[in-house]
């Protein structure tokens, strides 16, 4: 987070340098704008898995696991055009990882005692996760002064998600122990993207904003049906128009 704000500072200040030294009206009118901003992902995800291992010295294994996705920082970035009047489009993407935590356990039948299972706590640690995501939304703005404007927008959304998960659980031969397989499985989660955007601009080159909107949608993963991504997001940033 401390390395997007950074850069998100360094850009910001690069382009109030540049707007210090001219005051003209921008090339085109200040219909074309780009949006910068440090962002939060709100949303903690829950993946539960689990299954069953029949013939395992005559009887059946069991296993379940438990993954948290907990929210945080993302940046955001966005490019648009004032097609008409004030309404306008807009197209963005945004990135977001998380190291979640991860926990499961086995029920793994004994080999010498019927219907007496050992109880086994899979080595799991971490659950990573990697959301990609490209926005397209139309939107219109509101003036409420000459150098305040709030937007709202809503569109299309698309996110590249990549999940580790446990797919399943072996048990070794001769052994009443667990072994977790993990894997990284992938998809492209189609949903909406609907937000409010306020900018306050300190030139007509260069300001500041705010934005809270909901930017999410779902996919089945083989693993992990009906993975949730994205959600409600708030974030801050530099506002240019040109």
């Amino acid at each position: 987070m401390n390395k997007t704000t950074s850069i998100i500072v360094l850009m910001a200040g690069f382009a109030l340098a540049s707007a210090s030294q001219t005051r003209a009206q921008t090339p085109l009118n200040g219909k074309a704008f780009v949006n910068i901003n440090a962002a939060a992902q709100t949303r903690t995800d829950t993946i539960s898995n689990g299954a069953s291992i029949n013939n395992v010295y005559g009887q059946t294994a069991t296993w379940a696991t438990t993954e948290t996705v907990d929210g945080g920082a993302l940046l955001d970035i966005s490019v648009g055009y004032r097609a008409w009047r004030d309404l306008g489009v807009a197209i963005g993407f945004s990135s977001f990882n998380s190291t979640g935590s991860a926990v499961g356990s086995a029920s793994v039948p004994s080999q010498i005692f019927f219907n007496k299972p050992n109880a086994v706590t899979l080595d799991l640690s971490t659950a990573p996760r990697t959301d990609r995501n490209v926005y397209l939304v139309a939107m219109w703005f509101y003036p409420v002064r000459d150098n305040i404007d709030v937007a709202v927008s809503i569109g299309p959304s698309f996110t590249r998600v990549r999940q580790q998960v446990v797919t399943t659980v072996t048990i070794p031969e001769n052994t009443s122990n667990a072994v977790a397989v993990v894997g990284d499985e992938s998809g492209t989660a189609r949903g909406v993207n609907v937000g409010v955007d306020g900018a306050y601009m300190f030139t007509k080159l260069i300001g500041a904003g705010v934005f809270i909107r909901y930017n999410g949608g779902s996919i089945d993963l083989p693993s992990a049906p009906g993975l949730k991504v994205g959600g409600f997001q708030i974030g801050i940033g530099a506002r240019m128009r040109f």
